[in-house]
């Protein structure tokens, strides 16, 4: 017959190694161990509220219950859930373009945040800067010299003073008879391309990306009408500001993209993504965590791991045409991908994923490459955020990546 102590050790040893089913009979205690009884009950009771807690916070599930006030077991639980969601929240706002958020609370943790948030706020404030400067300066170009009263053969835009009626040519400067030298067709090329209309031909600083040999250049032109000896004519005046616009888009890819991959970064993809949602664009974010890149970067250093990382890169742009990949994390990438259903893009992942693993640089090396992958699909009805679209999408990917690992192990 089973003591009072046996039943009592049962009872404790169901509670850390059983169920939340674990049950005491009070019936069958002596009547002096009946009040140890119903506290070691309640003991059981806050545990497992301690314990299911603990495992939705693993699991990076924040908006679990918490235990009641009188749960004192889970107190410090309570307080790293409350720091995890304020963080999460400071971590949004960054995302967001918000550089003001500043972290107290988390020790070691706090300084390489608030570094990181600092060194982003300076990068991107660094990179407006020069875009800001650089677009005035293209915009002075474009402007260029207007027409004089006495046009002189030595200003150095290209200007064209044309007939308004049969597009002959009437004046060219030195600057226009060198490039019309160049290949006669030039003129006739580049007015298809300006919006010239009988009786409205006037315009300043019309930006014409102009194919010459193969070459592309950037025009900036402006029309005046005028009268020409007694003649309704049109005065263009043309800057060659290709120098200017190139260096501006060389600008604005190191603002929007991953010095690494070379494709875009966290901030323009979520900058995209609540676009789309605005637009109630019919797509599919595809969230993308790579598998075991802390074990190449560990085993065999950080330049396996960085090969690892544009590998995986390279693979996800072959998605489709109309994909845009971003890197939004060390080892985590987003795909969003315009007018595709969740089946198409689960299938096209499948084919991605088995491209992935049989890279053709894996063919010596004795580890693989996989990623874990959610998939959210919406259409112009949808009206979630984008934080519980990356949400689901993070939820979705854990998923997969349980349901392959348990696949390997069986």
């Amino acid at each position: 017959m089973s003591t009072t102590s046996d039943i009592l050790f049962a009872y404790l040893r169901e509670i850390f190694y059983g169920t939340a089913g674990a049950e005491l009979d009070l019936e069958k205690i002596e009547e002096d161990y009946i009040t140890f009884g119903k506290a070691l009950m309640f003991f059981a009771e806050c545990f497992h509220q301690y314990h299911d807690f603990a495992y939705s916070l693993s699991r990076g599930d924040l908006s679990a219950p918490a235990p009641p006030p009188e749960n004192e077991l889970a107190a410090p639980l309570k307080s790293l859930h409350a720091s995890l969601k304020h963080l999460t929240w400071q971590s949004q706002q960054v995302a967001k373009g918000d550089y003001k958020q500043h972290m107290d609370f988390m020790g070691e943790f706090s300084d390489a945040f608030n570094t990181m948030v600092k060194q982003l706020s300076e990068r991107q404030q660094r990179l407006e800067s020069e875009i800001t400067i650089t677009r005035r300066h293209t915009s002075a170009l474009e402007q260029g010299n207007k027409l004089l009263s006495n046009v002189t053969q030595y200003i150095p835009q290209q200007i064209f003073v044309i007939s308004e009626e049969n597009r002959e040519i009437l004046l060219m400067n030195d600057m226009a008879e060198r490039e019309f030298d160049n290949d006669p067709h030039y003129l006739a090329k580049l007015i298809k391309l300006l919006p010239l209309r009988e009786g409205n031909s006037s315009f300043n600083n019309q930006e014409v990306l102009f194919n010459w040999d193969d070459l592309e250049r950037y025009l900036s032109v402006s029309a005046y009408h005028i009268e020409w000896d007694q003649t309704s004519a049109v005065a263009l005046v043309i800057n060659d500001i290709s120098v200017e616009k190139k260096q501006l888009i060389e600008l604005e890819n190191h603002a929007y993209r991953d010095s690494m991959t070379h494709v875009f970064n966290r901030f323009y993809g979520m900058m995209t993504l609540n676009d789309w949602l605005n637009e109630r664009k019919r797509f599919a974010m595809i969230f993308i965590d790579m598998d075991n890149l802390k074990y190449v970067n560990d085993k065999y250093g950080h330049k396996d791991g960085d090969e690892y990382i544009i590998r995986v890169s390279k693979h996800l742009q072959t998605f489709s045409r109309s994909g845009m990949v971003c890197r939004v994390g060390g080892d985590e990438f987003m795909l969003l991908v315009p007018d595709i259903d969740d089946k198409h893009a689960h299938a096209r992942m499948d084919e991605i994923q088995d491209a992935i693993q049989n890279d053709e640089y894996l063919h010596d090396k004795d580890y693989y490459y996989s990623v874990s992958y959610g998939i959210v699909a919406l259409d112009e009805s949808s009206d979630m955020s984008s934080s519980e679209i990356l949400s689901i999408a993070d939820e979705r990917m854990y998923e997969h990546k349980r349901a392959r690992k348990k696949e390997r192990q069986n």
